[in-house]
């Protein structure tokens, strides 16, 4: 039973995701509204039970042979890589000096705060960004949940974490996560999406983001937003119930894993006002929660 529901307001703003696509994919004014009046008609009949991100899928989906099979978004999200690779070159230093003097529970709470800063880097709501401002408001700031320590002591008897990424670009601050996994002697995996979809990181955004050996790059199965697990590979499935820790970035993800038969560790940024009440935090703050 999925438990986070779309809003009426999650219509309009699948639609409109799937009108972004198509500008971004350089279609004319026609085929923007061909795309906008396919996406209507294939929300008519989704049942409102479903999670925002599901509908959002549905509707960038239907307008897949206009588009002509093309990943739209793929030139921001090179853009945005080199952008947050430049950024991660100058912070890491400072960074690593920081990491050095924490503890266990203080090294994880600084690696996802850094992940949250990242989530930032998203044209799918909101879409302006300034990646230096919110990194720095981001690392002052605090988590709103924080389950820290938490995901520290389950790190400590896991022997493998899978860490579902969200968007490109933000990918390369995920880094300081997995490079922690890495220290703490587990097999790291990251998944990616097997196809494009909004910005969502793709196998080769994750190599150009830097990740590589001895970190495992895993595709889905699947090019829907969130994480629809009816739609995944099995190779998929089978690490994401072997993994000892799972976390899960980003807003589609949480919408669509909410419910999923497994503890996870969630990390975003609630940018969007109904995904913010369910879970009762303030819109636009940055959050660890671990769900069992």
């Amino acid at each position: 039973e999925l438990e986070l529901k779309s809003s009426p307001e999650c219509i309009p703003c699948s639609v409109r995701q799937a009108i972004r696509t198509a500008r971004i994919a350089g279609l004319d004014e026609d085929q923007q509204i061909e795309i906008a009046r396919r996406a209507m008609a294939a929300l008519v009949n989704l049942d409102h039970d479903l999670p925002p991100a599901v509908l959002a899928t549905r509707a960038i989906r239907s307008g897949e042979d206009i588009l002509g099979g093309v990943d739209a978004f793929a030139r921001l999200k090179w853009e945005t890589t080199v952008e947050a690779l430049a950024m991660y070159e100058h912070i890491k230093p400072e960074i690593d000096r920081q990491l050095s003097q924490l503890d266990p529970v203080g090294r994880i709470r600084l690696c996802v705060k850094l992940a949250a800063a990242g989530n930032i880097i998203d044209f799918g709501v909101g879409s302006e960004f300034d990646l230096e401002r919110t990194l720095e408001e981001t690392l002052k700031g605090d988590l709103t949940v924080d389950d820290s320590e938490k995901l520290a002591q389950a790190l400590e008897s896991a022997s493998s974490l899978l860490l579902i990424s969200d968007n490109a670009g933000e990918i390369v601050f995920d880094r300081f996560l997995l490079d922690e996994g890495l220290r703490l002697g587990k097999q790291v995996y990251v998944s990616v999406k097997s196809g494009g979809i909004l910005n969502d990181a793709t196998y080769e955004d994750a190599v150009r983001a830097g990740i590589g050996e001895p970190v495992k790059i895993i595709e889905t199965g699947s090019d829907s937003l969130g994480i629809i697990l009816d739609e995944c590979s099995p190779s998929f499935k089978q690490i994401f119930f072997d993994a000892g820790v799972v976390i899960s970035k980003g807003q589609a993800n949480y919408e669509t894993l909410d419910d999923a038969p497994r503890p996870i560790f969630f990390v975003l940024r609630a940018k969007c006002p109904i995904v913010a009440d369910r879970l009762a935090v303030p819109p636009a703050t940055n959050l660890l929660w671990g769900r069992s």
